[in-house]
């Protein structure tokens, strides 16, 4: 399988809205959702309209497909380990990524526990995670009170950044796409942009080849998945988490509203192979907001794998 990879180096810290209790963390990767959110609004930006771009996803045949960013460090790739690895030992459970080497080990059926010496893993971590004090002010009085918080960013290390991969399924978009990719890294991600986060030095683009997996039965999703009714049948059979998938709109035509939120599979969830699985766009536009329609990327970038480790 061969994917187009681009590179995100964060020119600073970027925040990814992850509510972590009393404390506004942040997640360390992008979500595939939030990285179509901001290419579809760049997109717009530079062309005008964005429904062109969503045509060929609204009728089940994508020009693309996209993954989420994952980190990369000195030009290793890092994978979420697969949700059919079930972790025995204490400090294997604290290993949340995996060389591109040691994931299709995983893949192909081995267990984490026999590889994990031979491969690179995460951790160590190729990133700093930060939390800074805020306030939050009174729109009454303009006083704080006790609106005192924790807001979370992701500073990575020099030579590590962010990487993701797109299935190119029509080389016309290709050019209009990366143009996006170069107007994101300027647009930024994100919380906090105003303040200068979430932006990124110009995207590197190259090319990714994975072998293929001899006796594949599953599908390892590298992107966040929101299945289509007909797409459920199977799946009690797969190794998987759900997430709720929420945030506000950002949108030229209007901001700070919050969008309806879904619950959907993550990265790393493993499904029986099925080649209808696709995925979808779901609706998730607020009453208030009637400008146009908002909706949440949920098609599923898979590799094929075994579904069960020996």
């Amino acid at each position: 399988m061969k994917f187009t990879v681009i590179k995100l180096i964060p020119k600073g810290p970027f925040h990814i809205g992850e509510r972590e209790n009393w404390r506004e963390g942040s997640k360390t990767y992008i979500p595939s959702d939030t990285l179509f959110s901001a290419l579809c609004h760049c997109y717009m930006l530079l062309y005008g309209e964005v429904d062109s771009l969503l045509k060929g996803f609204f009728e089940g045949k994508p020009s693309f497909l996209i993954s989420s960013a994952f980190p990369y460090q000195h030009g290793n790739y890092f994978f979420p380990v697969p949700k059919n690895q079930i972790p025995k030992e204490k400090d294997t459970k604290k290993i949340q990524f995996m060389d591109t080497n040691g994931l299709l080990r995983l893949l192909s059926g081995e267990k984490l526990e026999d590889i994990k010496e031979d491969v690179k893993t995460i951790p160590p971590y190729p990133y700093e995670k930060e939390d800074v004090p805020r306030v939050g002010l009174s729109r009454w009085d303009n006083h704080p009170g006790d609106r005192f918080f924790h807001f979370g960013q992701v500073i990575y290390h020099e030579g590590a950044g962010l990487f993701l991969l797109i299935d190119l399924r029509d080389n016309h978009i290709k050019k209009r796409i990366l143009a996006s990719f170069n107007l994101l890294a300027h647009e930024g991600i994100g919380g906090d942009r105003t303040c200068g986060k979430g932006l990124f030095e110009k995207p590197e683009i190259l090319e990714l080849e994975l072998n293929k997996i001899s006796g594949a039965d599953g599908l390892y999703s590298i992107s966040v998945y929101y299945p289509l009714q007909e797409e459920l049948t199977d799946i009690d059979k797969g190794f998987y988490e759900l997430e709720e998938r929420k945030g506000y709109i950002y949108s030229p035509l209007g901001q700070s509203l919050r969008r309806r939120s879904i619950r959907a599979f993550s990265e790393g969830s493993v499904f029986p192979m099925n080649n209808k699985r696709f995925g979808s766009l779901v609706d998730v536009t607020p009453d208030a907001f009637r400008a146009h329609k908002v909706y949440r990327y949920g098609f599923i970038l898979s590799i094929p794998c075994k579904l069960e480790v020996t």
